[in-house]
């Protein structure tokens, strides 16, 4: 293997992997049954409720779709080095 292309599937094995721990660390929540979006700003910190009417009931299934999407995308690209 060309170490470009070894540098790349490094890089890409690695973004692969905190995709699929962020899947994990989302399944294992219980944020699907309603949730808040916490931020950090600088050194404050902060916590919003989300209002449902607004981000819609399926928010949950579709971020996780277009979750998995991204994996999948990644994971073609790091097969096809």
């Amino acid at each position: 293997m060309e170490k470009d292309k070894f540098i790349k599937a490094i890089e890409l094995n690695k973004e692969i992997e905190e995709y699929k721990e962020h899947k994990a660390e989302l399944e294992k929540s219980q944020i699907k049954y309603g949730g808040g979006l916490k931020f950090t700003y600088n050194s404050h910190y902060g916590e919003v409720p989300l209002k449902k009417e607004l981000f819609g009931s399926d928010f949950f299934k579709k971020y996780m779709q277009a979750l998995d999407n991204k994996i999948e995308t990644l994971e073609k690209e790091f097969n096809e080095l």
